[in-house]
């Protein structure tokens, strides 16, 4: 068993996202409990503190909160030397496109863009890739395999 949150509009749904007090309950215990999770943009927002002032999951911390401007914007590679969901390390394509910020971004990755410009970004555990950037899995196979064998290991164990 998994849990792969992907990306949305929040602004659209974070009413609804607040009042599902049963969903958020859900997710939080099955992060807390170590299911492989990948919670990428708004998936990772929806693991934090709040969303523009509402509760969310409180599995992460932080508030995030929509800005005046685009944040961050483009094609990266996202690099990791951590152990974690992934395996020993990862160098996975991803890519960003949001106008919201967290107070806590995560620093467990190292997102670099073409012309060189770096920063840290993502939590990152044994069972957790949750951050703004999203993933392109197909350009790390590798990484991929290690997240679905954490599936079916954690699958097995039930």
């Amino acid at each position: 068993a998994g849990l792969y949150i992907g990306g949305g509009y929040p602004e659209l749904y974070a009413d609804v996202l607040e009042k599902n007090t049963a969903a958020k309950e859900s997710v939080r215990e099955a992060v807390l409990s170590g299911m492989p999770t990948i919670a990428e943009c708004v998936g990772f927002m929806y693991l934090t503190e709040k969303l523009d002032g509402r509760k969310m999951c409180g599995a992460l911390p932080g508030e995030c909160e929509k800005k005046a401007k685009l944040v961050r914007f483009g094609y990266t590679t996202l690099l990791s030397d951590k152990k974690g969901l992934f395996g020993e390390s990862f160098n996975i394509k991803s890519h960003e496109f949001h106008y919201y910020d967290c107070t806590e971004n995560g620093e467990d990755a190292e997102a670099v863009k073409k012309t060189g410009a770096r920063y840290k970004c993502a939590v990152y555990t044994d069972s957790l890739y949750a951050g703004y950037p999203h993933l392109y899995l197909p350009s790390s196979p590798d990484a991929a395999a290690e997240f679905y064998k954490k599936c079916l290991k954690r699958s097995n164990k039930k």
